[in-house]
């Protein structure tokens, strides 16, 4: 009886650390890699636990993930996300033109599993239809 006790209680943290997760912004992801990257590590921390309401152990979590490249932001409001008919170069393509650099490397991600430094580069190297004349 004890391991379908740990077992739900698992899942409902497992549902409350991707409710957490939807409430960070782009913004939010964008600001805690600034302070990653300028070995603001604590105060990334802060920031995480702040916007979802974490506790430590979990946001510190969600920062290592952001981090190392596992964590991918929602691409909810991009209009070009999914669309029959295309590959991935093509719907990259079509958001690096938008101007949307970040959900095209999220999308790259999401779907290669490539690392973020590794799908920047793809999307550097892909040539828009403007770029290409």
């Amino acid at each position: 009886m004890g391991l379908f006790s740990r077992r739900s209680s698992q899942d409902a943290d497992n549902v409350a650390l991707a409710a957490a997760r939807a409430r960070l912004s782009a913004d939010d992801v964008d600001q805690v890699r600034f302070l990653i990257t300028t070995k603001k590590t604590v105060h990334a921390v802060k920031l995480i636990r702040d916007r979802t309401g974490l506790d430590l152990k979990a946001a510190k979590e969600l920062v290592d993930d952001i981090r190392l490249g596992r964590y991918v932001p929602p691409t909810t409001g991009t209009p070009l996300v999914r669309r029959p008919g295309t590959n991935l170069a093509e719907r990259t393509r079509a958001l690096k033109a938008a101007g949307e650099l970040h959900q095209a490397t999220a999308l790259v991600v999401s779907e290669t599993g490539m690392t973020e430094v590794e799908a920047g580069l793809f999307v550097g190297a892909l040539k828009t239809e403007t770029q290409d004349s």
